[in-house]
């Protein structure tokens, strides 16, 4: 099971070694290999490439929540030929955007075939996969290897903290105020800097 959090020291090879002994032995080499000095020469594009090859997951992925991050997460690992299922105990999928740009997620999630189950009470998570408990009291499993639990965003204000404690004036824009997209960090951007 994974968070984005554990998925970011995985790419990034800042794993505690207690971690990094769970893993199989074809993830601790590429943890090794793409650590360390290897990763700071990696740009996007070549970063892209060896995704294509190697990512610190399993062939089948479950997706625990349906936010924006996790349905363009979806879209990207299928086009890695992963097997994506997301699931969401809410009703709507990346609910922060407009209709417009859910039917385009949608579009995009159904050539790719990725289920999107919605409305579904996740029951446990066991070594088979996800087990849904739906509304008749019927229990589904959703097989996986690698289950990604994809929360809600949540601010970090730890630098605005420790500027603000520093500097006469300070102004705190985009996602840690809150989720709101580049319109809303845009806006704010604009604002602060019409305040200076």
């Amino acid at each position: 099971m994974l968070t984005g959090g554990l998925l970011r020291q995985r790419l990034g090879r800042r794993l505690p070694a207690e971690a990094v002994s769970k893993l199989p032995a074809w993830q601790r080499l590429g943890v090794r290999l793409l650590g360390g000095g290897l990763q700071r020469w990696l740009r996007p594009g070549a970063l892209r490439a060896v995704t294509r090859v190697w990512m610190p997951l399993g062939r089948r992925v479950a997706i625990v929540g349906a936010d924006l991050a996790a349905v363009e997460l979806a879209e990207f690992l299928a086009g890695r030929g992963r097997r994506v299922s997301v699931l969401e105990s809410g009703e709507t999928i990346a609910p922060e955007v407009g209709p417009k740009r859910r039917a385009e997620h949608m579009e995009r999630l159904d050539r790719a075939r990725v289920p999107v189950n919605t409305g579904v009470a996740i029951d446990r998570i066991t070594r088979q996969g996800v087990v849904l408990r739906r509304e008749s009291g019927a229990e589904t499993l959703v097989p996986a290897d690698t289950v990604i639990l994809a929360g809600g965003v949540e601010p970090d204000t730890s630098l605005f903290d420790a500027l603000r404690e520093r500097m006469p004036e300070v102004h705190a824009v985009g996602d840690c105020t809150g989720l709101g997209l580049i319109q809303k960090a845009t806006l704010e951007g604009a604002r602060a800097a019409c305040a200076l």
